[in-house]
């Protein structure tokens, strides 16, 4: 199958041409390869810590180099902000994800991952109508724009034109470098937007556009950032299209299986349940500490998102790691919920809608179907929450959160979407490693304030994690690329 026709983001990219579950279906400890935690006093050349795809990569490279390594993981599972949730009973077999999924063209290293591995992907369903819910009126439409968006669409469209045009001018690697970066971080995405557009469906596309690559509102978003996490995938087009772009495919069994399938070639190396509390560096080497442990190593690569990075303590606090923990503060996860209801079947493929919805009302503003691809399969109708609507979602009582979500699959769908067979939630707010998602978020005057302190190794310490990525920076491919960077420093400095 070779769909064609326009996705939940896809509608968004056109107008540019006018934008702790179980794992796999297997018991929780089959995510643990060895199962072995760590212990006592260890000792080894690398140590890792953190165990999603930067941590995973770096790891892998260095083995592939021959050179002792051991990555601890705070979590009993790999994958980090990407993980399979099973289906309730009596679909327990297949899988959908609860984090990080699409991957697209460019995305080399990950569709390398997935060859390499043995694994395979298919197309994410884009057959059909789209639907627009708009003012309090459902319509569904065929082509790249959504009728209710047409009095704006030439408008943002110019605009997404533009920012294509202006991200060229970023550095990838020192997006502070950028001629105009002192200008650009110090607005917002909003503030540009309002000094750019006219009219209210113009900003309201550019608006969704944000919050759906960010999982945060445009008001909180340094317009350099922005730039920056278009200029590393290369553009808009990219980032907001599904066929051929980050939307285009899924893997079968789930993406989390590239994760587990890393962990099983890395074996007894990674130690699961083993938060760092504290490294220490001095002239010769890295001690990391944790709750019964501590790991002697000549170097560390710390693979995780600045904000959480910071949690931990690091000494001596000299200047450099005093201004990388500065901007760990200043750096937090965006909001963002995955939702998913289960139905006997994709019953919106036999009215002619491919499951895609941009929408100005309710908790889920953006759908996509997520049927797995396996025979048998039931319906799966994936809902995102993101930004605001996201941290309105944790204050909300269960069943009244899931009444919500249900009432806006009605609105869209119809009345076959009010009675699921089942539901489920992955609320990254709630995950302690993980506190938010999908990637972190720069406020103005972050990035040209602190500069090198994101990616700049520190002595013996070194940074991965997808939001030091110069390539598809804030997903998989980024943090994969991360790792590999991080661990070639480390070959690099032996």
């Amino acid at each position: 199958m070779t769909p064609t026709d326009p996705s939940r983001r896809r509608v968004l990219a056109g107008l540019a041409a006018g934008t702790g579950a179980p794992l796999l279906g297997l018991a929780p400890d089959a995510a643990l390869a060895s199962g072995t935690t760590a212990t006592g006093s260890l000792a080894t050349d690398t140590v890792v810590i953190g165990g999603g795809y930067a941590g995973l990569a770096a790891a892998r490279a260095l083995r592939a180099a021959g050179r002792d390594v051991l990555l601890l993981e705070a979590r009993d599972r790999v994958g980090g902000r990407c993980v399979n949730q099973r289906l309730p009973a009596p679909y327990e077999r297949y899988v959908v994800e609860g984090g990080a999924e699409f991957l697209g063209p460019t995305q080399d290293r990950m569709y390398a991952l997935v060859q390499e591995l043995g694994l395979s992907t298919f197309r994410a369903f884009n057959t059909g109508r789209l639907v627009d819910y708009r003012n309090g009126r459902r319509t569904t439409y065929s082509g790249r724009i959504p009728p209710g968006a047409l009095a704006g669409a030439a408008e943002a469209g110019l605009a997404l034109i533009r920012l294509n045009r202006m991200a060229q001018d970023v550095p990838r690697d020192a997006p502070w470098n950028a001629r105009e970066a002192p200008r650009w971080d110090a607005m917002t995405v909003e503030q540009w937007i309002d000094a750019n557009l006219l009219t209210n469906a113009g900003k309201q596309l550019l608006t969704l556009a944000t919050i759906a690559l960010l999982s945060a509102e445009p008001r909180e978003v340094s317009f350099l950032h922005f730039l920056h996490y278009v200029a590393t995938a290369g553009s808009l087009d990219l980032l907001l299209d599904t066929e051929g772009g980050a939307q285009q495919d899924r893997i079968v069994g789930g993406s989390q299986a590239i994760a587990l399938a890393m962990a099983q070639s890395l074996g007894p190396v990674i130690r699961y349940r083993a938060a760092v509390q504290a490294i220490e560096q001095d002239g010769s080497g890295v001690t990391v500490r944790g709750e019964g442990f501590t790991v002697r190593a000549r170097r560390v690569i710390v693979a995780m998102s600045p904000w959480m990075a910071g949690r931990m303590r690091i000494s001596p606090l000299d200047g450099p790691l005093q201004a990388r923990q500065q901007l760990s503060q200043r750096v937090p996860m965006g909001s963002i919920w995955k939702v998913h209801a289960i139905y006997p079947t994709p019953f919106w493929r036999a009215a002619g809608l491919n499951g895609q919805v941009t929408s100005d009302a309710f908790l889920p503003k953006l759908t996509f179907d997520n049927t797995p691809p396996e025979p048998g399969a039931p319906g799966v109708m994936m809902g995102f929450i993101d930004g605001q609507d996201a941290r309105d979602a944790v204050l909300m009582p269960p069943a009244v959160r899931r009444a919500a979500v249900l009432e806006a699959f009605v609105a869209y769908f119809g009345p076959q979407a009010a009675n699921p067979t089942g539901y489920l939630e992955m609320n990254w707010q709630g995950e302690e490693y993980s506190a938010g998602g999908p990637t972190g978020v720069f406020p103005p005057g972050v990035l040209t304030a602190y500069r090198g302190a994101l990616r700049d190794p520190i002595g013996r310490i070194h940074w991965a994690g997808t939001e030091t990525a110069t390539v598809w920076s804030g997903y998989m491919d980024g943090a994969v690329r991360s790792g590999e960077r991080a661990a070639a420093e480390v070959l690099a400095a032996s």
